[in-house]
């Protein structure tokens, strides 16, 4: 009888739990009925563009520092990570409905406005009918609990789906994410364990305090409020203020996204080509 390491048996699961995801994400119910469901799972080198995108721009983002450690950090260590990527093209409303929850009047003035005004955010494009992405988002949650029912990590992230979109990846979608599944072990995306080993823990704890501020403020009705930005806060407190940006922060932004259109630039042919050969 043959003897199969457990961790090995369980990294070897990871691919058939992104192909069920896949599946979930397609059986998830809709309002509209248009919203047309786009997907793809990334694995192995085929990542190194998001990456790549991740370390253009951390210099600007300690949120994709976050990420751009981790996703480095699976891969580095031969750790498959299968990244499935969800979008749709929620810029134009075929429903006639007329709610105004886009901000026009009109389904017709909105897709007139979209036509000619389209435009693609860090992360995202726009406009976007808001009822196809509702249905977005539930396609979205059913993958994210069919990868919960295996007992995985999982977590939809806004950031990698913006990063996949930047170089080439799903370019009919005007809204991508992407949910990495596993890798084996507790909290990959969460207590985030593999980016201690890249930062001091007061570094770590000051990109925290950076990127989510509002949960370590004090209560604001004093309209002066403290940021708690150590154990002992209320011994020497701190507290929130405005300020504009100086000379050097915006230098080093514009530096970081010089390097972030070089990068867009270099994979985007590329990765979008395989998508013109498919169509073919």
């Amino acid at each position: 009888m043959a003897r199969i390491d457990g961790k090995k048996a369980a990294q070897d699961s990871l691919m058939d739990v992104a192909r069920l995801a896949v599946a979930a994400a397609y059986r998830a119910p809709q309002m509209t009925g248009r919203m047309k469901l786009q997907s793809e799972i990334v694995t192995g080198e085929d990542l190194r563009p998001i990456i790549e995108f991740f370390e253009a721009i951390i210099p600007i983002s300690p949120v994709m520092y976050f990420d751009y450690y981790s996703y480095k950090y699976f891969l580095d260590n031969n750790e498959p990570l299968p990244l499935l990527l969800l979008g749709a093209d929620l810029t134009k409303s075929e429903l006639g409905w007329d709610c105004g929850a886009c901000g026009f009047e009109t389904c017709a003035e909105f897709n007139a406005y979209s036509k000619n005004n389209k435009g693609r955010s860090a992360l995202w494009a726009g406009p976007t009918c808001n009822w196809k992405l509702m249905d977005f988002a539930a396609a979205c949650d059913f993958a994210c609990a069919a990868v919960a029912q295996y007992r995985f990590d999982g977590r939809v992230m806004g950031t990698v789906g913006g990063a996949a979109s930047n170089v080439g990846f799903l370019p009919a979608a005007s809204a991508v994410v992407g949910l990495p599944i596993g890798p084996v072990g507790e909290f990959n995306w969460f207590s985030r364990k593999q980016n201690l080993e890249t930062s001091t823990q007061d570094m770590h704890l000051k990109w925290l305090q950076q990127t989510s501020p509002t949960n370590w403020q004090a209560f604001p009705g004093s309209t002066k409020p403290c940021t708690k930005t150590k154990q002992d806060w209320w011994n020497d407190m701190q507290y929130v203020k405005f300020e504009s940006v100086n000379e050097e922060e915006v230098k080093i932004a514009g530096e970081a996204m010089q390097k972030v259109q070089s990068v867009s630039e270099k994979y985007y042919g590329k990765v979008s080509e395989w998508y013109n050969k498919d169509e073919e």
